[in-house]
């Protein structure tokens, strides 16, 4: 008779569906602060590109967060592929991820709101930080634990490791350039998570994420 907590595969295929739903919401929510311009306010072609142009600390954060999210979802895809089975503690470690994706619209409205401040971009990196270690510490959990699919070579595994670590050292780069100018730390954010993004994906990883 099955245990409640034995691994299985069903609990993967669980995991997967709250993880689609959650990521589909919290990109929905990050669009949802850039507002339109109220219209009894805009009187003229000129005070309606004034109101756009006031809307570009969000542009410019919805841009990062669209990208953050992109690269974790990539992430946690990359993970469920690879891994066969999943039980209680490994769903904890998921929900406790997803629990920092659902944080991050937060994040992205406090820093659209708060450019030019230090702590804003600070605790936005935290939230980055922490969505590293989760996502680390599920993988790092299943590989202890047999959970990973058997034709899952060790190359593959570092792979996984490697990738979650340099996104983390580059994110830590760039939230430490805050001290000099929060602009400029977001500004190395972002491009480092455009090449981040943009870079090939391991031969070994592409079969299971596309």
């Amino acid at each position: 008779m099955k245990r409640p907590l034995e691994p299985s595969a069903e609990g993967r295929g669980r995991i997967v569906g709250i993880t689609d739903g959650v990521f589909a919401i919290a990109l929905t929510l990050i669009v949802l602060e850039i507002r339109v311009p109220p219209h009894e306010a805009v009187h003229s072609e000129i005070e309606l590109l004034a109101a756009i142009a006031a809307l570009a600390p969000r542009f410019l954060t919805y841009a990062l967060s669209f990208l953050t999210l992109t690269i974790f979802w990539f992430g946690q895809q990359a993970q469920h592929g690879l891994i066969a089975r999943s039980d209680r503690r490994l769903a904890t470690l998921n929900l406790c991820f997803l629990a920092f994706i659902a944080l991050l619209p937060f994040s992205t409205d406090l820093l659209a709101d708060f450019l030019e401040f230090r702590v804003a971009v600070l605790l936005y990196w935290l939230n980055l930080l922490m969505l590293g270690v989760t996502l680390f510490a599920s993988w790092w959990y299943a590989q202890k634990n047999g959970l990973i699919a058997e034709e899952v070579d060790a190359d593959t595994t570092r792979t996984v490791y490697q990738r979650i670590i340099k996104a983390q050292i580059l994110w830590a780069v760039g939230a430490s350039l805050c001290l000099f100018s929060p602009l400029l730390s977001i500004a190395f954010i972002l491009l480092a998570q455009l090449v981040y993004a943009a870079a090939p994906r391991a031969s070994l990883l592409r079969k299971f994420i596309g």
